[in-house]
C-alpha cells in the first residue's frame, strides 16, 4: 500500500497538469509537426486543422475539420521568449503562422480562419502574463471602436501533436494588405513622383525578428535627451525595397520631425501638422492613456503613409500588443490609476531607459489645438462606448465563453496565485482576476475625465491673479513653493504648471480639499530658473492663474 501511495505522489504532478481536448465552444486548432520541433526561426512546415462550427457550435476534434493546410509556424515575439518569463515547467508561447500552398514554403496561400478576413499571416498570443485573458482582446475592441487600425481577435484552443496546449488568443498579424494596413502597394519600379509616396508601415520596436531596413531619429527623446527613436521600415520589407524609397520616407519622417521640433506649436499656421493625420494621433492617444500601456509609443508602435494622392499623411496604427497594459505591469507606475503614460519614463524607474517614448508626444501636448481635439474626442467616446457598462459587459461575455475552456488552460498551466513577470496584482482566482481588473478600469476613466476637462478648458477663461489665492515664497530660489488659498466648500481642484512657452511641466493632479484655507506644496526645483504659470480648475469650472518665479 506504502509503495502504490508513493508511486501515486510521484505521478500526481503529471496528472496535474495533463489535460486532454475532446470538445469545446471555441474554435480548435491542430498542428501536426510530423516529428519535427518548432523553433525561433525559421519556419517548420506542419499539417494545420481547424474545427469550427461557428459562433455558437460546439466543435469536436473527432470531426472532419472545417480547414486542412499546410502552414509554416515558428515561435515568436521577444520578451515572450525568453527565460526568465516562464515559471519552471510551466512554458507556454507563443507562434508565428504562414498559410503555405505545399510543405516547401516557397508560396504562401490567404485563407479566412474562424471568420476573420482572409490572410496568409496570423499570430497565436498566448495571454501568458495576463492571466484575465482580456486585456488584449479589450484594447483592440476599443481600438477598433475609436477609430484606429487593429488587429480582430478571437479566442482558440490549441493542441499540437495530440498535446492539449491551452487557451490562445488567435490574431491578425500587422502587415500591408487589404484587410491588414491598406496602403497602396510599393514596388520596385516606383522610385519618384507620386508613385515614391506611399506605401511605408513602419514600427518603433526592439530589433529582433526578421531583419528590416531602418533609420535613427536626427533628435534625442526623455530628460536624460541620450537615446534616439529607431525606425524600422515593415513594408516593403527588407531585401525588396529601393534606395530611393528608403531615402524617401527616411525624409518625409526627418522633415515632419525637424519641424514639431522647431516650430512654434501653437501657431495654427505651423507646417509640422501637414505631414501628419492629427486624428489618428488623437485616437492613438487616447488609446494607449486608458490603457496604460506601459510600452504605449515606445515599443510595438506602428505608423504608416499611403501615397500623396491618396491623402499622403503618418498615420498612427495599428494598435498592437497589450498584454501588459490595463495595470498589469510592476514598474512605470503600470498599476497606477493616474498619470500619463506619455510621461512615464520621467520618472526614476524609466529615464534611463534605452526605449524612450518619442519626443513627438511632449511636443503635441504643448499645442492647445491637439489638447482641444483630445478633449473634443473623449466627450465623444466616453458618450457612446468608452464606459464600464459597455467594458464591463463585453468582459462579461468574454468570460462565459471561456468558462470552460479557462478551465482546461489552468489546469495545463496552473498559474493562479504565482507571480509571472511583470505582474503588480497577483489574484488567487480567475475571478480575483478580473475583478481587479474592472475596478482599475473604473478607476482609470475617473482619472483620465479630470484630465481631459482640463484641456477642454478656454485659456482665456481664466481669473488671474485671485487676492484669494497666493504662491510664497516668490519668487523662490530653491523651487519650493507654498500654495495657499481657500474654498467656500470642498470641492476636487485639478491644477497644472506650465512654461512661459505654455508647455506643460507638471501634469495635471487632482485633490480632494474640503472648505476654509488650504496649502499646497509645489516643487519645481528639478526645472531651471524662469517663469511658469500654476492653473487650477474647481468642479464649478473655474479656471484661474498665477505666475510664479523660479
Amino acid at each position: 500500500m506504502k509503495k502504490h501511495l508513493i508511486c501515486f505522489l510521484l505521478l500526481l504532478p503529471s496528472f496535474l497538469y495533463s489535460q486532454s481536448l475532446s470538445v469545446s465552444n471555441l474554435p480548435i486548432v491542430r498542428f501536426n509537426t510530423n516529428t519535427r520541433v518548432i523553433q525561433d526561426e525559421p519556419k517548420i512546415p506542419v499539417q494545420m486543422e481547424i474545427f469550427d462550427n461557428g459562433p455558437g457550435q460546439l466543435n469536436q476534434v473527432s470531426s472532419t475539420p472545417t480547414i486542412s493546410t499546410v502552414a509554416g509556424v515558428e515561435f515568436r515575439g521577444s520578451t515572450s521568449q525568453a527565460d526568465f518569463y516562464f515559471l519552471p515547467g510551466l512554458v507556454k508561447k507563443p507562434y508565428g503562422i504562414e498559410l503555405w500552398t505545399d510543405s516547401t514554403g516557397v508560396k504562401s496561400k490567404r485563407l479566412s480562419l474562424v471568420q476573420m478576413p482572409e490572410e496568409s499571416d496570423w499570430v497565436l498570443n498566448a495571454s501568458y502574463n495576463d492571466r484575465s485573458f482580456m486585456r488584449d482582446f479589450i484594447a483592440q475592441s476599443l481600438a477598433g471602436r475609436i477609430g484606429l487600425l487593429h488587429s480582430k481577435a478571437k479566442f482558440v484552443e490549441l493542441i499540437i501533436n495530440d498535446e492539449y496546449r491551452g487557451v490562445y488568443v488567435l490574431m491578425e498579424k500587422v502587415k500591408q494588405g487589404k484587410n491588414r494596413v491598406p496602403i497602396s502597394d510599393l514596388y520596385p519600379t516606383e522610385n519618384a513622383g507620386d508613385d515614391v509616396t506611399g506605401g511605408y508601415l513602419l514600427k518603433i520596436d526592439k530589433s529582433s525578428g526578421s531583419p528590416s531596413s531602418s533609420w535613427k531619429s536626427n533628435y534625442t527623446s526623455g530628460i536624460t535627451a541620450t537615446q534616439k527613436c529607431e525606425f524600422q521600415i515593415e513594408y516593403p520589407q527588407y531585401g525588396i525595397i529601393t534606395q530611393q524609397q528608403l531615402i524617401y520616407i527616411r525624409d518625409y519622417i526627418n522633415n515632419w520631425e525637424n519641424k514639431l521640433m522647431t516650430e512654434d506649436m501653437n501657431d495654427p499656421k505651423a507646417s509640422f501638422r501637414d505631414y501628419m493625420d492629427v486624428s489618428s494621433f488623437v485616437n492613438y492617444f487616447i488609446l494607449n492613456e486608458v490603457t496604460r500601456n506601459v510600452d504605449g509609443y515606445r515599443l510595438s508602435t506602428y505608423l504608416y503613409k499611403d501615397k500623396e494622392s491618396l491623402g499622403g499623411k503618418i498615420k498612427m496604427g495599428p494598435a498592437w500588443d497589450f498584454n501588459i497594459a490595463l495595470g498589469n505591469a510592476d514598474y512605470l507606475e503600470g498599476w497606477k490609476t493616474d498619470g500619463f503614460v506619455y510621461k512615464a519614463m520621467e520618472n526614476d524607474g524609466g529615464k534611463n531607459d534605452y526605449w524612450q517614448v518619442p519626443f513627438w508626444w511632449n511636443k503635441l501636448m504643448q499645442d492647445a489645438s491637439f489638447r482641444k481635439a483630445l478633449a473634443t474626442r473623449w466627450k465623444a467616446v466616453r458618450s457612446s462606448f468608452l464606459n464600464t457598462n459597455t467594458l464591463f459587459a463585453t468582459i462579461d461575455s468574454a468570460q462565459i465563453a471561456l468558462k470552460d475552456p479557462l478551465t482546461r488552460n489552468f489546469q495545463k498551466y496552473p498559474l493562479m496565485g504565482k507571480k509571472i513577470w511583470p505582474n503588480y496584482y497577483v489574484g488567487a482566482s480567475l475571478s480575483d482576476e478580473v475583478n481587479w481588473l474592472k475596478n482599475w478600469i473604473q478607476g482609470r476613466l475617473v482619472w483620465l475625465d479630470a484630465q481631459m476637462a482640463v484641456f477642454d478648458s478656454p485659456i482665456l477663461a481664466v481669473r488671474e491673479e485671485d487676492a484669494s489665492a497666493i504662491v510664497y515664497p516668490n519668487p523662490s530660489t530653491s523651487g519650493l513653493f507654498q500654495w495657499k488659498f481657500s474654498l467656500d466648500k470642498p470641492s476636487l481642484v485639478t491644477y497644472f504648471i506650465s512654461d512661459a512657452m505654455g508647455r506643460m511641466i507638471l501634469s495635471p493632479k487632482n485633490a480632494n480639499f474640503g472648505s476654509g484655507e488650504q496649502i499646497q506644496s509645489l516643487d519645481l526645483s528639478m526645472f531651471p530658473s524662469g517663469t511658469y504659470l500654476l492653473s487650477w480648475k474647481m468642479e464649478d469650472g473655474l479656471v484661474q492663474q498665477i505666475k510664479i518665479l523660479r
